[in-house]
């Protein structure tokens, strides 16, 4: 099959008018103008349409779509009381198994072809491996929960759970170093390891945490504090980043979510380490946080990309929509095609998958999106951001799926 539109976005390289990708199986065989794309396959000509690799949501948490519009606008922890409220309803795991199955069917719609999704009770993958959309299927551990995983032997026995296939690879979250032990969290982040298996971690998310990690004790509100006496879980009384090399020293980096509160003195040694940092800006916005570092975090040369939280906080599964979000309030933005590599081959490279999706390379799998493309004559990626179409079509692994 090979696939011919107006322009074609391969990421690794500059756009290409009048392109080409040229498709065998599951893979991509080719990438380049019309006329030097060659094969026997039949020949879909997409007509004005900008074809882009699949999309890549590196942070969501699918089973949250559910309590959509349900919460209003404000501080995190004001957030997440009512949300436990909420989840707490009759029918829980019914309504959110329905939730993980919307969430990745409008993901597909909106160009999304892979998603890094964390699932507090494990409940996700099951569902998503009936949705022909790639996941990392991120296993949480949380020691003030109710329900396993709380510990890393449970963490380790739901892991193994996790029917992995061609489209679905398991990940391990040790939830954030408030509600998870230091040891827990060390122990979590060797297991990824061990098992060569991405690992992702809510990190300085909020000031408290950072204050609480530091050493104060009554940073939190009082029924996060209740809960951490429950659980025993202390203050390491330490910087929040010897905390995180005390975990990861002689480990594969990680994916740290939102990273809000990072300070310009930590941002060197995450890039020396590796780590990638995934800023959810319409969350972000959502919960009220001070300006995000990322473009500090840039410029330090840590790996930032895009991603949506859930639709409980940012409305929609669109990366699209949060690229746009960010352009309009953040006239310091970068340019277009940086954002949009921050949706495509970073978020995939956070996630593991760097070398089997992201980009339009010969040998990669055959991810792809196509979005109508303008009248005028504006740059694809200007116009992707600009004007977050939704999709003409998408494949996933050489299979139209939308």
């Amino acid at each position: 099959m090979i696939l011919r539109a107006r322009w074609v976005v391969p990421i690794s390289g500059p756009p290409l008018r009048d392109a080409a990708v040229r498709i065998a199986g599951e893979q991509i065989a080719s990438v380049g103008l019309a006329d030097t794309v060659a094969g026997a396959q039949p020949v879909i000509d997409l007509g004005a349409a900008i074809l882009t690799p699949g999309l890549v949501n590196p942070h969501t948490h699918l089973e949250l779509t559910a309590y959509r519009g349900r919460l209003p606008p404000g501080s995190l922890w004001f957030w997440l009381a009512r949300l436990v409220l909420l989840r707490r309803m009759p029918g829980q795991r019914e309504r959110e198994r329905q939730a993980v199955a919307d969430g990745a069917w409008e993901s597909l719609r909106a160009g999304v072809t892979c998603v890094g999704d964390i699932s507090r009770r494990n409940l996700s993958w099951p569902v998503l491996k009936t949705v022909p959309i790639r996941k990392v299927c991120f296993v949480e551990l949380l020691t003030l929960a109710d329900d396993p995983p709380r510990d890393p032997a449970e963490l380790r026995r739901a892991v193994e759970e996790v029917g992995e296939d061609d489209l679905l690879t398991v990940g391990v979250t040790p939830h954030a170093p408030y509600t998870v032990p230091v040891e827990h969290m060390r122990a979590a982040i060797a297991m990824a390891d061990e098992l060569r298996r991405p690992w992702c971690t809510h990190w300085l998310e909020t000031l408290e945490e950072r204050r609480f990690l530091e050493g104060s004790d009554a940073a939190f509100p009082a029924f996060v504090l209740e809960l951490l006496g429950q659980c025993g879980v202390r203050s390491p009384r330490r910087s929040p980043l010897d905390v995180l090399e005390s975990c990861t020293v002689g480990r594969r980096p990680g994916l740290l979510a939102h990273g809000n509160y990072l300070e310009a003195e930590e941002m060197g040694r995450l890039a020396a380490a590796g780590h990638a940092v995934v800023y959810c800006p319409r969350a972000h916005r959502f919960f009220g946080h001070a300006a995000h570092p990322y473009r500090e975090l840039l410029q330090a040369g840590v790996r930032v990309v895009i991603g949506t939280d859930s639709a409980a906080s940012s409305g929609d599964l669109s990366v699209l929509n949060e690229l746009r979000f960010l352009r309009d309030h953040d006239p310091q933005a970068p340019g277009s095609d940086d954002l949009l590599r921050m949706v495509t081959l970073d978020a995939a490279s956070a996630l593991g998958l760097g070398e089997q999706i992201g980009s339009l390379e010969p040998g990669k799998q055959a991810d792809l999106a196509a979005f109508p493309a303008p009248l005028d004559e504006s740059p694809p990626a200007d116009w992707l951001v600009r004007a977050a179409p939704a999709p003409l079509g998408v494949w996933v692994a050489g299979r139209r799926v939308v």
